[in-house]
């Protein structure tokens, strides 16, 4: 519209289109008017538009020939910016041409403008990540409560491993005890109370068992007055706790007295005045789990359990005994140790049950009764042998989810995602309040690097996304009012 209105204009004769031009700057001067220069300064959408506005904001008194010569000044002054006059290929400009130094400004300003607002929104997200470590770390390292609430659990079963197998002593046919020598309550490191233990060791076919908590024997305490108010008929108690430091571990069974725990590493005479004492007390010392003790730990590339004695010095220092099957291990070495010295030496199982799951290893004894004191004789005499499943028994129960667990659960995820920045190696605990190794931390700085860009460029991306769908709203909001407007004018 504007280039065909253009043409007509250029088509009137020279003088006339002079005179004109005088008349109407004669005119545009004499007849100015403030809303003239609204329209000069205003962007300008389309010429019909313009002049709409024009007629509707002119003062009272002014004629339509004053408006219409102020509305084509002001236009023609605004085409003037355009070489040749012809305005912007395809229609108006949206105002006067912007000088050079202007624009220059602008972009400083502008460039100034968005390099503080993206520095802000990257402070601010680095302030919400520190948070999140703050908060996350400290409650996984501590506060996230079991996932399973092992408290409901009950175990309705029955196991008979007599059924399906037989003693490793082919000649050791005859026995009427099936014991697990080794296990915890929640007295240690267990999650099952000692009423829970004993229905447990029931379910999987066990007629006798030793509870060994960690430096304590009153979870052994608890589990055999349950036993003998509850299941006299089907299942004794020994009582009994395992000494735990970073050397070793052994169980102390028969005691009904917990035995003072030494420091988490104790020489060897402290460790055989431990030996002494137990048998003075009338209690026999069983060595625990030889092959998880040995066991080669990283990046400290030392045993599990430093400086474990091995098997010559503890036969010389007056061990009864070594676990041979703990849990679903079998200890060839320390089975072969104790069958060339079974003349000093018996060989014992355990599940060393902390959480409910297969059993794997029956230890057989045929004793003259089910007491416990006719068991630990026969265990004195060194008159055992066992059943082996290395497949591990069913059914299997599961715990129910702990709700507790998916409450503080999130905090604890998100604290085990920024532990992933780095390899942090506690070693074992010493149930000493200690560790067995010294902690080492190796952080990742190139994975760290990473994750700083990867935030710089998801800011960047969200930055887009949003002026992006900011720009489609407002253009739909501008059409809504476009069309408004054209209905209004109908």
């Amino acid at each position: 519209m504007m280039r065909a209105g253009s043409q007509e204009w250029d088509g009137q004769d020279r003088s006339s289109s002079s005179e004109a031009s005088r008349s109407s700057s004669s005119n545009h001067v004499s007849l100015e008017h403030p809303v003239t220069q609204s329209v000069r300064h205003r962007s300008l959408n389309s010429p019909i538009d313009s002049i709409h506005e024009t007629k509707e904001e002119h003062a009272p008194g002014s004629n339509g020939v004053h408006i219409r010569e102020s509305v084509i000044g002001a236009l023609a002054e605004t085409n003037h910016a355009f070489p040749g006059g012809g305005g912007p290929p395809g229609g108006w400009d949206n105002g006067p041409a912007v000088p050079a130094h202007r624009r220059r400004a602008m972009f400083k300003r502008n460039a100034l403008w968005w390099l503080l607002h993206f520095i802000q929104v990257l402070v601010l997200s680095i302030i919400v990540i520190l948070l999140l470590v703050a908060v996350g770390v400290p409650v996984s390292d501590n506060g996230v409560p079991q996932p399973g609430d092992y408290t409901k659990m009950e175990f309705d079963w029955k196991t008979d491993p007599r059924s399906y197998l037989k003693p490793i002593d082919s000649n050791f046919t005859d026995y009427n005890v099936l014991l697990d020598a080794h296990m915890h309550t929640t007295y240690s490191d267990g999650v099952l109370s000692p009423k829970q233990a004993i229905d447990y060791a029931i379910a999987n076919g066990y007629n006798a068992v030793i509870v060994t908590d960690h430096q304590t024997v009153a979870g052994s305490i608890a589990a055999k007055k349950y036993a003998e108010k509850h299941h006299s008929d089907q299942i004794t108690v020994i009582t009994g706790m395992e000494y735990t430091c970073c050397r070793i571990h052994m169980n102390l069974i028969g005691i009904n007295k917990s035995v003072a725990v030494t420091p988490p590493f104790p020489s060897d005479d402290e460790l055989r005045d431990v030996i002494d004492k137990v048998h003075d007390m009338g209690g026999l010392v069983i060595v625990n789990h030889i092959p998880w003790s040995n066991a080669t730990m990283l990046p400290w590339n030392d045993a599990r359990l430093p400086n474990n004695p091995s098997r010559e010095q503890l036969l010389d220092w007056g061990v009864d005994g070594f676990e041979v099957v703990n849990q679903n291990t079998f200890d060839l070495r320390s089975y072969q140790f104790v069958q060339e010295n079974s003349d000093r030496l018996v060989g014992l199982t355990g599940s060393d049950m902390h959480y409910p799951g297969s059993s794997y290893a029956w230890t057989t004894i045929n004793a003259e009764n089910r007491t416990a004191e006719a068991i630990l004789d026969e265990i004195r005499n060194r008159r055992t042998s066992f059943l082996l499943d290395a497949s591990g028994t069913r059914p299997l129960q599961q715990a129910p989810y702990n709700k507790n667990y998916f409450k503080y659960a999130p905090w604890g995820l998100i604290g085990d995602y920024f532990y992933g920045y780095a390899d942090r190696y506690t070693g074992q605990y010493s149930f000493q309040s200690t560790f067995c190794q010294n902690e080492v931390l190796d952080t990742h700085g190139a994975m760290m690097g990473w994750f700083v860009l990867w935030l710089i460029v998801s800011i960047l991306v969200l930055e887009i996304l949003y002026w992006f769908f900011r720009w489609l709203l407002l253009l739909a909001v501008h059409a809504i009012h476009g069309c408004i407007a054209r209905r209004r004018a109908r």
